[in-house]
């Protein structure tokens, strides 16, 4: 076949529609200043966000409150340069609720000095649906004269949700120094579909078909601890934080894939379902250092988070199978793997009067994909995403109230390749094309 209209869309839109945020850690903030400083708050965090950013901050606070930080609508949108053909882009867009966070602390007078504390949060979650169709009379069979009746459609639907819960402890070392650590157990819910069928009615009368289906599910439950230390040198606050792998608790899901190709060179026919796998997801050991320094009405904050490498393994591992048509022994594996990145980010603070504060920020968010991975579960994309956030803190009578926005953007030169007649060279489709991906969050927060 040739390049079709259609065809060039299978290579590009399964490819960014299902690599979402999976290879980025720092594309969500928490709290409602933190998020203003865009995160940078590792050595200078000062709300209960801190369970997060710093647990070892808590027992400094002179005052502990109850927040409610709601990042009420986030609008995403997906541009692909080209992507439909020469001057035609493609477009995606939704605006949907943006995750929360929740945290407060438990006053026990046993504590003494000691915190103690609950939060919860959206680690990391996406919800996208993308389906295109075309009915058209084009020239997509090399070995049929003239154009044939041509029909073909991609849909693809991507779910996920990582909810973290955590109990922190916090604990004054000193009038100076705290140390704390937060357990959380997190539940992550995964799901991705993607149908992809393709027709030709040649000049014969023969119909050329191709169909790809992939349904991967899966839930999982792990364990992380996070244990911070905070230092309070007035005017110059210091951070230190250790974040552990996780630990698989339990999880299961299922794999069904479809490959179906006739009336061209070869006939495949590749088909399996599996239910009840163990389901299996590693985060990687993290260390964060950050700090921020006030003079006159000015607070400049700065943090650095190191990841480490995840080595490639099984999210779902299902037990080979033949295909029907070849009797080559297959895999619907589903495996994952990411390289070792630091993000940074820098945030300021001026303090315009008693009780008004604006700030501002930016931080780097780079990609742990590992470029030319046989892994699936986050396919190809190793954009590196900027944020920019800026907005205010007030008091309205005994409650602080902040609100801001967060513009994220980002984009990749996306290059695949996709082989619609397996074993035949002039099968094979290369796509390259220019992918920009932007966000805007709008954040309400409140302490009380």
């Amino acid at each position: 076949m040739k390049k079709a209209l259609l065809l060039n869309l299978v290579i590009i839109i399964i490819q960014v529609s299902l690599s979402a945020q999976e290879n980025n850690y720092w594309n969500i903030q928490y709290g409602t200043r933190s998020t203003l400083l865009g995160g940078a708050v590792i050595g200078s965090v000062s709300d209960l966000s801190a369970t997060f950013y710093n647990p070892g901050a808590i027992a400094l606070f002179p005052d502990v409150k109850f927040i409610l930080s709601a990042q009420v609508y986030q609008l995403d949108n997906y541009k692909i340069k080209d992507g439909a053909a020469k001057g035609k882009d493609l477009d995606y867009s939704s605006v949907v609720p943006s995750p929360n966070f929740v945290a407060f602390d438990f006053d026990f007078n046993f504590l003494g000095d000691d915190r103690l504390a609950f939060s919860i949060l959206t680690r990391q979650n996406a919800n996208i649906e993308f389906s295109t169709r075309i009915i058209d009379s084009l020239d997509v069979i090399e070995s049929s004269p003239g154009k044939e009746n041509f029909a073909g459609g991609i849909s693809v639907d991507k779910k996920f949700n990582d909810v973290w819960g955590g109990i922190t402890y916090s604990t004054k070392l000193s009038d100076r120094l705290g140390l704390g650590i937060t357990s959380y157990i997190s539940y992550r819910s995964h799901r991705i579909e993607s149908i992809t069928i393709l027709q030709a009615l040649q000049s014969n009368g023969e119909i050329a078909s191709y169909t790809d289906i992939i349904n991967y599910r899966f839930t999982n439950c792990r364990a992380i601890f996070k244990a911070g230390l905070g230092l309070n040198l007035d005017p110059l606050t210091l951070g230190f934080t250790v974040t552990s792998p996780s630990l698989n608790l339990f999880g299961s899901g299922s794999v069904g894939t479809h490959l179906f190709v006739s009336g061209v060179d070869t006939a495949v026919f590749e088909s399996n379902y599996q239910d009840d796998v163990k389901s299996k997801f590693n985060s990687s050991w993290a260390i964060g250092i950050g700090g921020a320094y006030k003079f006159w009405d000015i607070k400049i904050h700065l943090s650095a988070e190191w990841y480490n490498t995840i080595k490639k393994y099984y999210v779902l591992d299902t037990a080979p199978y033949n295909s029907q048509s070849s009797g080559e022994l297959l895999s619907n594996d589903l495996t994952h793997e990411a390289k070792s990145i630091i993000n940074f980010g820098v945030g300021l603070d001026y303090f315009a009067e008693e009780g008004l504060i604006f700030s501002f920020s930016v931080t780097s968010d780079y990609s742990a994909y590992v470029k030319n991975t046989a892994t699936n579960l986050a396919p190809n994309n190793a954009w590196n995403l900027l944020h920019i956030s800026g907005g205010s803190s007030f008091k309205v009578w005994k409650s602080d109230i902040t609100v801001g926005l967060v513009y994220s953007f980002g984009s990749e030169t996306l290059e695949n390749d996709i082989n619609i007649i397996p074993g035949s060279e002039n099968g094979t489709i290369s796509r390259q094309s220019e992918f920009k991906y932007s966000q805007i969050k709008a954040m309400l927060g409140f302490e009380l």
